[in-house]
């Protein structure tokens, strides 16, 4: 997944009232990468990161439907 889509998804996580804490916590990594995918400082996360960003996303997006 590029780099581009997940900081997409992380704003939309973010704006839903999850925190990078939370984030980082179920993506089993730093904040601060979290922080760094977003701003597009990392653009191609590793592949366990990327896929626990990628399933948030659809679970809100799930809960939002």
């Amino acid at each position: 997944m590029h780099g581009d889509e997940l900081a997409k998804k992380l704003e939309a996580i973010l704006a839903s009232g999850a925190t990078y804490k939370a984030v980082a916590e179920r993506a089993q990594c730093d904040s601060s990468t979290v922080y760094r995918i977003r701003t597009g400082a990392i653009a191609n996360p590793s592949y366990s990161v990327g896929r626990a960003i990628d399933e948030m996303h659809a679970a809100l997006s799930k809960a939002a439907a």
